[in-house]
């Protein structure tokens, strides 16, 4: 694995190497630089028999405002060797926060998410329930309404439904919503039970949780925790800036096609998103003009503990042989 790179860029490197192996049923290896081979001017070499593709790693948020925790990396590291576990994880930091620093939260969230990674086999994703408390009162005896502010706003019609009187909730705590509809359920349901105890004039804490996520990574991967996601303010629903960074991307990543030499030109995003359903890269795309990304092949967005494709290839060098 090239040594110059990140660690998120080396977790999405990886990640990308494993989806293009099971994607197209061949096997990719990262050359590093032990293989005495040159990755310049890409940012990485991928190898498939004597094929390479040349790789450009960049983000969607701005540059340098990526989360920093090595710290962090290193204590839950420590816990993962001390179990035996040689795996390598990633924790998925949604946007807008980061792990804690400061005591007791830091040793709780810590114990959690180190607990949240035994038994993940490779390439598995899972989340990990973090404590959290919301904040919920009753403004208004009359009416049938929630307002919400934070993670659960675009749920408040649903939390709106049964209660009596108006409400406002601070969920502010709430960075990442459940994937099942189940669990949602439950923290909506957390939240009207709560409301009905209430009466007009009071207030009341909501305990419930926040989802983080955490994956294995390839079994061919070093052992320890990567954390992915970028710094407070970044907003991955800004969807000027999303668009602005993947046009600085693209543009760098033509430029090291057209300075090297490689059989397949790859750019690898890499994002911060509370779902993969939420990038907006693959909309800021359609909204280019094609002639500005047409020398490369593929592009692909790794966030989430996922990998999606954003620009599909339109041959492939293994299908012309």
């Amino acid at each position: 694995m090239p040594v110059s790179l990140a660690r998120f860029e080396r977790t999405a490197l990886a990640m990308l190497a494993a989806w293009m192996g099971e994607h197209y049923y061949r096997t990719f290896r990262v050359l590093d630089d032990s293989s005495a081979v040159d990755a310049t001017p890409f940012d990485a070499l991928l190898a498939q028999r004597d094929r390479r593709a040349g790789v450009t790693i960049g983000t969607l948020w701005p540059d340098g405002e990526a989360v920093a925790v090595p710290g962090f990396e290193v204590l839950v590291g420590g816990d993962i060797e001390s179990d035996g576990d040689s795996g390598g994880y990633v924790l998925w930091s949604p946007p807008g926060i980061a792990p804690p620093s400061e005591e007791p939260a830091l040793s709780d969230f810590r114990l959690r998410i180190a607990s949240g990674l035994k038994g993940l086999a490779p390439n598995e994703r899972r989340e990990v329930r973090i404590p959290i408390t919301l904040q919920l009162a009753k403004t208004e005896a009359e009416g049938q309404y929630v307002s919400v502010t934070g993670g659960l706003s675009s749920h408040w019609t649903r939390i709106s439904e049964g209660v009596s009187g108006a409400f406002h909730l601070d969920s502010r705590t709430l960075h990442r919503l459940p994937e099942e509809e189940a669990e949602l359920e439950i923290v909506l349901s957390q939240v009207r039970d709560r409301a009905a105890l209430l009466n007009e004039g009071e207030r009341t804490e909501v305990e419930t949780h926040d989802y983080w996520l955490v994956s294995r990574l390839p079994d061919d991967q070093p052992s320890g925790l990567t954390v992915s996601g970028a710094r407070s303010d970044y907003d991955p629903l800004d969807g000027a800036s999303v668009r602005r960074r993947l046009r600085s991307n693209i543009k760098r990543a033509v430029e090291q096609g057209q300075a090297g030499e490689c059989d397949l030109a790859v750019l690898v995003l890499v994002g911060s998103v509370a779902h993969m359903e939420d990038e907006m890269a693959t909309a800021a795309l359609k909204g280019m003009n094609p002639a500005l990304y047409a020398s490369l092949d593929l592009i692909a967005l790794v966030a989430d503990g996922r990998v999606r494709q954003v620009l599909q290839p339109r041959s492939l060098p293994w299908d012309a042989s």
